[in-house]
Formats: structure tokens, C-alpha cells, sequence
């Protein structure tokens, strides 16, 4: 059988008309592609018996992305738990959106470190890193859109810290220079610039003040004149002590202050080399020439979408951010899905997000945790086309596919199980088909696949495992594991065939297997009633093995009596009675030996006990004798 996990194309020879293809469902994600002969038709044709078992890449199978899959479903099944309490749930709900993404900043570092010490599979690795690089930033920008809320809506400070969080390159570039604290940067750094105007964009004036102050000409007027503005520029902060009408008054004062001062070229110091300082005041006053100018300078639009608004809207607000947007996006000309997704999200069309997210190439794993994320913070509200709400069955077909998917794995269908088990609708129905298409391998696996179906109420997956093992245990000669799984299973029917197979070893060869189990069968002994015989039984041979004549006597007598003794057993007990018949003390009473003649009468016959027949009777008649005689002297006193 060969699995094409590296393999994007199969060729299946068919060398003749006879043979055609076929392609059967094996499990979860797998199919199995083969030649078939067809019927009625000339067999003798060259016939190619390969099995192909087809699947598609699952990355999250990869040993470098383990840790994500179990960290994350802790956090999810955090979330699930947190659903059942009243209250404010936003704060917890924040908290656990930060988890999800320090799981996400913990898998990128990891596999940065695995792909600078390794050469082998660096593509796969370096292809790793850009999947969950674009998840986080979006995650990110999802956390502060529609979870991480702040009073008066005002997204802007948060936008900044998640450019300066995603694109940190021109600042680690600035931060490098300064610290080396050199005179004239501009002439021993060629990338200066680049760091100025970087930082710029960003929003980080106190970088662009510093660079600017290193400056070889840093002492010119233009340059004087740009830091002053500079340090007087307002910058709105939620928590400032101003209203927002307030801080727009301030913010247009300055505004026109820097404009006069660019209309007078107070900002050019060197008009034929160098118009650097004066297309920044340019960008820092609002100018869209200037932001397009400097456009080269960003890796995606949005880096655009943050200058623009904090030099022309500083307050601006999440339901402004679409009109913004727009106009950046449209110079651009990217298809990723992170750029869409992203647009999708400042568009508030979370349907449209969950559609882009959907190609980021990483099986479902973001899909599944942002949508419920999402869900549980009351943010999502999908309508399909008929404009019938339709958010429940999109979240719950997301975690199915997420959990499914898992569920194909040897080591992770347990978290696969976990997600399933919180789809209300379809979740316990689907776990239930692909419980029984697990693999059950070693005894402790199924044990785990048993408990997940118990759990959940699957009684028959468990009585059918369980028999299944316990079938397997007595062709393997395991006859105390065997009556484990049967007790697991909870079958009476196949508790009492393996009691069976006890007693009828004994028959055979005087010895009882698995004592230890068999003297602590307890409650269970309930089970059946051929159970409940085998572990008297079990339990009078451990009284008699210990000196207890009187005890194991009467639990002989009782068991004789009961009607539970199969055919086949009867002499067995018979000839166990001889013994205490004929011991010094009168163990037995006139009332059970006269049980005893009862019970050779109706069960003495069978062919094995013949030899000892005699041998009882008579051992019954001096029992019975000296019982009687003992219980006369005792009436008499």
C-alpha cells in the first residue's frame, strides 16, 4: 500500500480496457484509489494491484506544530467552560484571545529556531512561518476590532501598536543607529532615511525627533524648526483628560501652524540634494501626495491605512475605518489571503473574513478558534443569502471540519474528540462514526477510546469494543483479561460464556486461573449469575485454603442449593464435599448432609463422579451419624 503524503500527482497504470479505477472512503480524510477488473470480462490482462491512499497535506501533523494543536485546545476548552457563567464575560474572553495568540508567538519562534539549525525541509519550515505570521496578524487586528474594545471606540493607538508589532524592521533599523549615538548618521548610515521616514509612517516621533537630532546638519534652522514642531504635536490619548471635540481644536491649531511653515520652505535645507525633511512635514501634516510618495517604503497597504489616519484622523472611530481603507487599498495590488482578510475585518464582513481566512493554508485550525472566539463574544451575526441568520451552523461546521480532521491523526484524535464533543447539533453523531473507524492498537488506546464513548453516552460502542477485545484475550489464552473487557462491557451474556471458560479449565485441569482477580471481583461478581458461581467458588477455595472448614462448608452447602451450578459442575462440588465429610470435627450439619443426599440423587449421574459415588454416600452416612448424635447431646444440655 503506498500513501502519496509528498506526492501531488498519482499515475495509476491501467494497460488494459478491462481494468478501470475505483476509489472507496477508507476514513476521516482518506481515500483509497485502485485498479478493478471489470465484471464479465477477460481477467487475463496485465493488472496493477497498488493501493494508493490518498489524503491532502495536513500540516498541523507536523511534529513542529504539535505543541500548537494540544496548547490550543486547552484554551478552547477554557473558552467552552467559561460559556456556562454569567456576567461580564469580556474580560475573561480577552484574556484567553491573548492566550491564543502567545500559543501563535511561541509556535513562530520555534520554528524560527528549528529553520536557523536546520537544512533539511526549510521550505516546508519557512512556508510554516508564513502561515502562522499572517494568522497572528490578523488574529491581532480581529482582538482589537471586536474584542479588545476600548471607551469611546477610538482604534487608532491600538491600530499603531499593531503596525509597530508586525513590521518592526525600519524601527530595529532606527534603534540600531541611535544606539551608536553617532554625529552625521545621515552620511555614515545609507539607510538613515529609510529609518526616518519608516518611523514616520509608524506614528513613533519621539524615533523621528531622535534620528533628526543626529542629523549632519542638525543645527539648520529647517531642522530646528521641525523639532519644535515636532515636540509640540498633540497626540490624542483616550485616557488624556480631554474630550475629543477638545483635542480637534488643538490638533487644527497645529495643523495650520505646520502648513504656514511648509509654505514658507522653512523645511528645506538643501534644495537641490535633499527635500527628505520637507516631504516627511509634508506626510506629518496630511498631505496624500507625500503618503503616496513615501508607499515604497511599507510592505502592505494597511502600514499606509495607520500613517494616514494618525496625520489626518487621529479620533477616528471603527465604523470610519471602511472609507479609509478603501481609498489606500485601491493602489494596491495584492491577492493574499491575510491582505484580503484584513480588509475584510476594518470592513466589518466578518463573513467575507472567515471566507479568506478559510485559504491561509493551516487546515482549519484559525478558522475554528476565531469563529468561536468570536461566537462566544456575541460578534458574530453570519446571514446567508436568503438573509436568514445562519451563525450557529457556520460555527459549529467549522469546529466539526477542525475536529474531524484531528480525528485522523494516531496521536491527536483525542483533541479531535474534544472539539466534537461541543458541536451540539452533529458533533456526538460524527464522533460516533469515527470512534469506530479508529485504530485501536494497544490496550491503553482503547481504553481511551472507550472512556470518550462512555462519556458520551455510546454504550453500544462500548459493550462491542469491549467484546471485540475480550474475543481476541481468550484466543491469546488471557482468560483474566478476557473477563475484564466482558465486565467493561457490561455484558451479561459474554461475562457468563468467559465464567464458562473458567470453570470449565478448572473441570479439566483442577487448577483456577487468575486468582488474584477472581478473589476481588467484589460487586462485579453481580454481573451474571455464572459470574457470581464462579467467584463463590473461588471464594470457598480460598477459605479452605486457609483453615476456615466451617465457613467453606456452609458456602459449599449454599452453593449446591442455589440452582446456579452448571451441569458439568455438579461432581466437582460433590467431590469437594467428601473432605469435609470425613474431617475430625462434624463441619457439616444432619440439615446439609441431608441436602447433600438430595443433590447426589437429583445430579450423581454424571459418568465422572461414578467412581466416587460410593465413596460419598458413605461418607455422608457417618457425617450424618455423627452429626446427629452431636446434635442430640446438644438439645439435651
Amino acid at each position: 500500500m503506498a500513501e502519496t503524503d509528498n506526492l501531488p500527482t498519482v499515475h495509476i497504470s491501467n494497460g488494459s480496457k478491462n481494468v478501470g479505477i475505483c476509489g472507496s472512503w477508507i476514513n476521516s480524510n482518506k481515500i483509497s484509489i485502485y485498479n478493478n477488473r471489470r465484471l464479465n470480462k477477460k481477467h487475463d490482462d496485465k493488472y496493477d494491484p497498488t493501493i494508493h491512499v490518498l489524503r491532502p497535506e495536513v500540516i498541523l501533523f507536523s511534529p513542529q506544530l504539535r505543541k500548537l494543536v494540544n496548547e490550543s485546545n486547552g484554551v478552547f476548552l477554557s473558552i467552552q467552560k467559561i460559556k456556562q457563567c454569567s456576567g461580564d464575560l469580556k474580560p475573561e474572553l480577552l484574556k484567553h484571545s491573548k492566550q491564543y495568540r502567545s500559543i501563535l508567538r511561541a509556535c513562530i519562534e520555534s520554528l524560527q529556531d528549528i529553520c536557523g539549525k536546520s537544512a533539511d525541509k526549510k521550505e516546508s519550515l519557512e512556508n510554516f512561518l508564513t502561515i502562522f505570521y499572517q494568522i497572528e496578524c490578523v488574529w491581532h487586528l480581529t482582538e482589537i476590532l471586536y474584542i479588545d474594545v476600548v471607551p469611546g471606540d477610538v482604534v487608532l493607538p491600538q491600530l499603531l501598536e499593531w503596525i509597530k508589532f508586525h513590521f518592526p524592521a525600519k524601527e530595529l533599523i532606527a534603534l540600531k543607529i541611535l544606539a551608536e549615538k553617532t554625529i552625521n548618521a545621515d552620511l555614515k548610515h545609507p539607510n538613515y532615511w529609510e529609518a526616518v521616514i519608516g518611523c514616520a509612517l509608524h506614528g513613533r516621533i519621539d524615533l523621528v525627533r531622535a534620528l533628526l537630532n543626529l542629523h549632519s546638519k542638525s543645527d539648520h534652522s529647517a531642522f530646528i524648526m521641525a523639532e519644535n514642531i515636532l515636540q509640540t504635536m498633540p497626540v490624542y490619548n483616550v485616557y488624556g483628560g480631554y474630550s475629543i471635540n477638545e483635542f480637534n481644536v488643538r490638533w487644527h491649531h497645529w495643523q495650520l501652524e505646520l502648513s504656514s511653515n511648509i509654505t514658507n520652505k522653512a523645511f528645506l535645507f538643501d534644495v537641490d540634494t535633499d527635500n527628505n525633511l520637507e516631504m516627511i512635514m509634508k506626510l506629518i501634516v496630511g498631505d496624500q501626495d507625500a503618503l503616496q510618495h513615501f508607499s515604497k517604503y511599507t510592505d502592505a497597504w494597511y502600514e499606509l491605512l495607520a500613517a494616514k489616519l494618525f496625520y489626518t484622523s487621529p479620533c477616528c472611530k471603527k465604523p470610519e475605518l471602511s472609507h479609509h481603507a478603501n481609498n489606500i487599498a485601491k493602489g494596491w495590488h495584492t491577492n493574499r489571503p491575510s491582505d484580503n482578510a484584513i480588509h475584510a475585518l476594518i470592513e466589518s464582513n466578518l463573513h467575507q473574513l472567515i471566507k479568506e481566512i478559510q485559504y491561509m493554508g493551516d487546515n482549519g485550525w484559525f478558522a475554528a478558534h476565531l469563529v468561536d472566539l468570536l461566537h462566544t463574544c456575541g460578534k458574530l451575526k453570519i446571514l446567508d443569502k436568503d438573509q436568514i441568520e445562519v451563525t450557529s451552523q457556520l460555527h459549529e461546521s467549522l469546529i466539526l471540519e477542525y475536529g474531524n480532521t484531528l480525528m485522523s491523526h494516531h496521536s491527536l484524535w483525542q483533541c479531535g474528540a474534544s472539539y466534537l464533543m461541543h458541536c451540539p447539533t452533529q458533533g456526538l453523531a460524527r464522533l460516533e462514526i469515527l470512534l469506530q473507524s479508529l485504530p485501536t492498537g494497544s490496550e491503553a488506546r482503547l481504553n481511551k477510546i472507550i472512556n470518550i464513548a462512555r462519556d458520551n453516552k455510546m454504550d453500544h460502542i462500548v459493550t462491542s469494543m469491549c467484546k471485540i477485545q475480550g474475543i481476541k484475550c481468550i484466543q491469546q489464552g488471557r482468560l483474566g483479561n478476557a473477563l475484564a473487557w466482558a465486565l467493561k462491557a457490561q455484558d451479561g451474556s459474554f461475562t457468563t460464556y468467559i465464567a464458562d471458560q473458567f470453570l470449565k479449565h478448572y473441570a479439566e485441569n483442577g487448577k483456577l486461573e487468575c486468582r488474584d482477580l477472581l478473589e476481588n471481583l467484589g460487586f462485579c461478581m453481580m454481573a451474571s449469575d455464572r459470574l457470581t458461581f464462579l467467584g463463590k467458588y473461588c471464594e470457598f477455595h480460598q477459605m479452605y485454603g486457609i483453615g476456615e472448614f466451617k465457613e467453606a462448608a456452609s458456602l459449599l452447602v449454599s452453593l449446591l442449593v442455589s440452582n446456579l451450578t452448571p451441569k458439568y459442575f455438579w461432581s466437582i462440588l460433590l467431590s469437594d464435599a467428601i473432605p469435609l465429610l470425613e474431617a475430625k470435627e462434624v463441619i457439616l450439619s444432619s440439615s446439609d448432609c441431608f441436602e447433600l443426599l438430595r443433590c447426589v440423587e437429583a445430579h450423581g449421574n454424571d459418568p465422572k463422579f461414578q467412581n466416587e459415588i460410593e465413596i460419598f454416600r458413605l461418607a455422608v452416612a457417618r457425617n450424618l451419624a455423627r452429626a446427629l448424635s452431636l446434635e442430640g447431646c446438644q438439645v439435651e444440655h
